[in-house]
């Protein structure tokens, strides 16, 4: 029996919903754009690098991932757009943007980083989940928590032992952390998360320090 018009796009979007979801560099490569700031902000496709799709494997395989980057490596967007891919794909998981002030990871979740990618999604016929609720960052900077309609939610917070007291994370990026004074308290901080099965990734220019001895296997 042949599938009418309507019932051949349901089936399509089905699949395609399925395989995003099982490889998030195939969603990331078909679905995601960035604002490139050093070309006028212009608005491009992900690129598909082989670095990129690689790294990205990694992430999905690994628990803990750390990794240097250099300005034009895409690396902060790539991890973006992986913890979004989290909380639009997985219901009700936990994801949380750590940088050294919460007014940093507020502005990774902004409308000129996360959200950009969010916003920029296709249109018209995946079911994307709608933001059910946002609330601003400090000083009007970003976004400091977004839940979605079918119960994830991404939270914005700083450094420090205490900020994920109370909250069992499924997702944390920590972003610049060869510069943070509570590295490695915060990293203690963390074990829970890992142990209980969440996934950690890692991402900063290299400075000497804490970071060096995570990427170089010290720690």
């Amino acid at each position: 029996m042949s599938l009418s018009p309507s019932e051949q796009r349901e089936l399509k979007i089905l699949l395609e919903w399925q395989y995003w979801k099982g490889d998030p560099w195939a969603w990331i490569r078909d679905c995601c754009w960035t604002m490139d700031e050093a070309d006028e902000g212009k608005t491009k496709r992900f690129p598909d690098k082989e670095y990129l799709q690689h790294i990205c494997a990694v992430w999905h395989r690994e628990p803990i991932v750390a990794i240097p980057k250099t300005r034009r490596m895409l690396l902060s967007w790539l991890m973006l757009a992986l913890h979004l891919w989290a909380a639009i794909f997985h219901p009700q998981v936990a994801v949380f943007i750590q940088s050294k002030k919460e007014k940093d990871s507020a502005f990774l979740m902004s409308d000129e980083r996360m959200m950009f990618l969010y916003n920029h999604l296709p249109q018209g016929e995946h079911p994307w989940p709608k933001i059910a609720r946002k609330i601003g960052g400090p000083g009007g900077v970003g976004y400091s928590y977004i839940k979605f309609d079918h119960n994830a939610y991404i939270m914005a917070i700083g450094q420090g032992p205490d900020q994920m007291r109370g909250y069992t994370a499924s997702y944390v990026m920590l972003d610049e952390v060869a510069f943070w004074e509570q590295a490695e308290a915060s990293w203690g901080a963390l074990k829970p998360t890992i142990q209980g099965g969440g996934k950690v990734c890692l991402i900063s220019s290299a400075q000497p320090g804490f970071f060096q001895r995570i990427v170089e296997g010290e720690i």
